[in-house]
Order: C-alpha cells, then structure tokens, then sequence
C-alpha cells in the first residue's frame, strides 16, 4: 500500500510540474513582463486589419493588448451585422419586385396549385380507365 501512495503521489506531481512547465507565461495568471497583451491569430490578425486599427498584417505587432482585441471584434460584429440587414433589405426589395412581375404575367400561387390539382386529376382518371 505504502508503494502505490508513493507511486501516485510521484506521478501526480510530475503531470503537475509538466503542466506548469508547458505553459507559457500569457496562459498563466501570473502577471509578467510578457503578459501585458496577447498573441493574435490569423481571423484576429483580419478583423484587426477589417476595422482599421492597422494598416496591413505586418503592421500589427507580436502581441496586442486584449482590450484592442475586444473593441476589434465588437466593431466587427456591428459591421457584419450592418452588412447582413441590407442585404436583407435588398433581398427583400427583389422578392417585391419578382411577385409584382409575376402578378403582372398572371402566375399567382393560387392558380398554380388549381392546375397542379387539375392534372392530378386528369392522371387519376387516366390510371382508373387503364385499370378498367
């Protein structure tokens, strides 16, 4: 018994140290020299350039305060949101424009399930007197 307590203990302080060893010092919580910002990714990196904090992609540096990040994505979520709402206008607008046209040429949902039903009917007649 006294070897497995010590078998485990051993093994549990080493995953321990392993963890802490593999972290870097912007995961912990630590506050270091290199934990004042983060290190963005790729989308960061676009939605940085999107919202005009930075010229390009070479212009933004290794790491970037968090904050900056934050008020990035916000504002990109408020532009995307913009985009989306016209074109849903524009989407709109052209679903007018194409039922007023259809209503001009005289398709209208009502007739067409009159004529979808009529030849359904002209089909069932046509398989009875085949039966016949």
């Amino acid at each position: 018994m006294n070897k497995f307590a010590l078998l485990r203990s051993s093994v549990f302080s080493a995953v321990w140290k392993r963890n802490i060893m593999c972290q870097s010092p912007l995961q912990t919580n630590v506050r270091g020299p290199m934990s004042t910002g983060y290190r963005p990714t790729e989308l960061q990196k676009f939605v940085l350039v999107w919202t005009k904090k930075f010229k390009s992609k070479d212009e933004i540096p290794k790491f970037v305060s968090g904050d900056l990040i934050d008020r990035a994505r916000s504002e990109a979520r408020i532009k995307l949101s913009n985009i989306l709402m016209l074109m849903t206008v524009l989407a709109c607008v052209g679903a007018i424009i194409s039922g007023k046209s259809a209503a001009k040429r005289g398709e209208s949902v009502h007739q067409m399930n009159l004529d979808f039903h009529k030849k359904y009917q002209e089909e069932y007649k046509k398989a009875e007197e085949t039966k016949k």
